[in-house]
């Protein structure tokens, strides 16, 4: 280094780098702060205002789930379209899991929590169409398909429920569960 102004040129853009680097820092964490904010308050707007649908279906899905699941939430989705939201389950134990990220059986008590729930909501404001299914049951274990049965018997007070089976144990677990059910056997003649 010479006896000319070069160590002063270095260190006058040394600083002029770090001043630049701490603005763009302070820039970088307002807008960080501010998304973080901004999806805190979009969740709790979410959870505030949620559907009679998604609230009925949550609580549907809890029963079912013998509370292995807490409920059911959303998040923002992650396909094409603005505003698009994405069903989450909650598992009791915290945190979320995709729908897809669930096992087929418990797809299958999410899949008929949203019926329950929406036949609810058909039940509420017209005469409800009759709930037809075909063995929903299959993948679920005893006691969760005496859950179902219970939230099938909740729908059956408002309109008409028809359950088809070949498994004759779910027979004896709706008899159990709802003893005014009445079992049709079909000769397989």
């Amino acid at each position: 280094v010479g006896g000319d102004a070069a160590v002063a040129s270095i260190e006058a853009e040394r600083a002029a780098l770090l001043a630049d680097l701490d603005a763009q820092l302070r820039r970088h964490l307002r807008l960080r702060f501010g998304l973080r904010a901004l999806h805190g308050a979009l969740a709790a707007y979410r959870e505030r205002h949620q559907s009679a649908m998604l609230t009925g279906a949550a609580a549907a899905f809890r029963e079912i789930s013998r509370g292995a699941y807490a409920g059911l939430g959303s998040r923002p989705g992650t396909g094409p379209g603005v505003g698009r939201e994405e069903l989450i389950a909650l598992p009791a134990t915290g945190g979320s899991r995709a729908v897809g990220d669930l096992s087929k059986g418990t797809r299958f008590q999410l899949y008929l929590a949203l019926r329950v729930a929406g036949h609810a909501e058909l039940a509420r404001h017209h005469t409800p169409a009759p709930f037809v299914a075909d063995d929903i049951l299959e993948t679920f274990d005893d006691a969760r398909a005496a859950a179902a049965f219970a939230a099938l018997a909740g729908m059956a007070r408002r309109g008409q429920v028809i359950y088809l089976t070949h498994h004759r144990h779910l027979c004896e677990i709706a008899r159990a569960m709802v003893p005014e059910v009445r079992v049709q056997t079909l000769d397989d003649r």
